[in-house]
């Protein structure tokens, strides 16, 4: 470096002023009309933007308009219908009128928990016979993001009039009513004999909606826990899943939602398919649900609420609309419902077997355990501040002998209060029994009369049982037990009435 450089940038610092390179530059003035167009500029692009914020906010506001409307509660919703969910809609209309009632107290009803919480039955009916395998009563509190969804076993039994045992459980009521509006409200008022209230809403889906959701969300991760398999050309069902974890598509939520137990191969069991209960398959459901729930929550399913809601359009029948669904989800998302808010759970039940004389088969179902099920109502299900007691229930169990009962002491059909047994089989005639000649038969082996002294009994001190000559009587008439050998059908006590306090234990119970 030169001297003279040195000098000159010494000179510089001295005088505390900035190099050339790091002095400010300094822009012209603008005249006036420069200044105007500059402001003018300038406002016109807040106003575009303005402009285009108010277009995407029209838009949002009428996609939300479009997609997205809260519904209202139906009127009187915590009443029944009016619908009698016990008389059988193809009972021979000349016949003496049989029981029909509901339960001893209307379902609970009036001031709700929360500002917004609703209730729904949620099923979906086979295609080829008609039944609804799969049934859920749900709650939804908004307000404090909480839900509780319980599965309905198929084979639960109900109180109504149907002829056989099959047609007395739930899975039957909404094809016994010929489906449609009124098998919805038939099933909507026998599921309220199991709660203690009448669900808000109602919907039905259909099988396809499963995979195709699955697919419109891009798939879920599942664990499955069980190899299935099982084919029915019948119903058109084949079913092929392998156990372990991996993403689901389409067919296979189909199948996995759908499978109960695994078939048969050469008339052996495939093992790998759990116990084969209805049990393993709705705790089966209850995982995929979760699987899904959580998939669906994702913020990113908001944008695919087009697709969604062709699909809910396509394959969902309801008494909500499209957009009281997206309502529902919308309010799901944004309000930060997670998997661990919903409770999945099963009704409790207790299994049991029946046997009916007139189609010579004994009948399994199950039935609901009254003191489990009360806590899990008022608990979880319940949107009302009006607790649930056994009196706005209609619960079937069995007895220790075998009969069957209701929670409110009667009856629809009263043939199964009472047991009916299996006859005797016949001897076999094709080869008769060769006999001893009767002279030197044993007078003890030939029926003769002996030397005993005569055995005396007390008179029959019951009242006799009324015949009715005049009508026959009904077909759900109780059916008469068969008599005992050696015994006269006067002197057979009338049965003891059904329901009566001292048949069985009902366990604690609010009153």
């Amino acid at each position: 470096m030169s001297d003279q450089f040195r000098n000159r940038n010494d000179e510089t610092q001295s005088h505390g002023t900035p190099g050339k390179r790091l002095a400010k530059k300094t822009k012209p003035a603008l005249t006036p009309a420069q200044a105007q167009k500059r402001k003018e500029k300038r406002i016109m692009v807040i106003m575009i933007v303005v402009a285009v914020v108010m277009v995407i906010a029209a838009a949002g506001v009428l996609l939300y308009n479009r997609w997205v409307k809260k519904p209202n509660l139906p009127p009187e919703s915590g009443q029944s219908s009016g619908v009698p969910e016990s008389e059988d809609p193809n009972a021979d209309p000349t016949q003496e009128p049989t029981l029909n009632f509901d339960a001893i107290q209307p379902k609970v009803s009036g001031a709700r928990k929360s500002k917004d919480i609703y209730t729904f039955l949620i099923f979906g009916s086979d295609v080829t016979s008609g039944l609804t395998d799969t049934m859920m009563i749900a709650t939804y509190d908004i307000t404090n993001q909480q839900a509780t969804v319980m599965s309905l076993p198929r084979d639960t039994i109900v109180n109504n009039t149907g002829h056989r045992i099959t047609d007395k459980k739930l899975n039957a009521v909404y094809n016994l009513w010929g489906q449609g509006d009124d098998g919805v409200t038939a099933l909507k008022n026998e599921v309220s004999e199991l709660v203690g209230f009448v669900p808000d809403y109602y919907i039905r889906i259909d099988w396809e909606l499963v995979g195709e959701m699955v697919d419109a969300i891009g798939g879920v991760w599942f664990d499955n826990p069980y190899h299935m398999e099982y084919y029915d050309p019948y119903q058109d069902l084949n079913i092929y899943q392998e156990k372990g974890y991996r993403q689901i598509f389409g067919d296979d939520a189909m199948q996995i939602v759908r499978w109960r137990h695994n078939g048969t191969y050469k008339g052996v069991p495939i093992p790998g398919g759990g116990d084969g209960s209805d049990l393993s398959r709705l705790q089966v459901q209850h995982d995929f649900l979760k699987a899904v729930l959580k998939q669906t929550l994702q913020i990113q399913n908001v944008f695919r609420i087009g697709q969604l809601a062709e699909l809910f359009g396509n394959r969902v029948d309801s008494d909500l609309s499209v957009e009281n669904i997206f309502w529902f989800a919308q309010e799901a998302i944004m309000g930060g419902l997670q998997v661990d808010d919903v409770e999945f759970c099963t009704m409790p039940v207790a299994s049991g077997k029946y046997y009916q004389a007139k189609y010579d088969t004994t009948y399994s179902f199950v039935y609901p355990i009254q003191s489990q099920l009360l806590t899990l109502i008022n608990e979880g299900l319940n949107p009302y501040v009006e607790q649930v007691t056994i009196r706005q229930l209609d619960l079937m169990s069995q007895a220790s002998d075998g009969s069957l009962r209701s929670s409110t002491g009667r009856l629809a059909d009263p043939s199964v209060g009472v047991v009916q047994t299996k006859p005797a089989p016949k001897p076999d005639e094709s080869d008769p029994v060769e006999s001893d000649d009767p002279d030197k038969s044993d007078p003890g082996e030939s029926g003769a009369p002996q030397g005993s002294a005569p055995v005396t009994s007390d008179p029959v001190t019951t009242d006799p049982i009324p015949v009715q000559t005049d009508n026959p009587p009904p077909a759900t008439q109780p059916a008469e037990p068969d008599v005992p050998a050696g015994t006269g059908g006067d002197s057979t006590p009338p049965p003891a009435p059904v329901g009566a306090p001292g048949d069985g234990d009902w366990g604690d119970t609010p009153e």
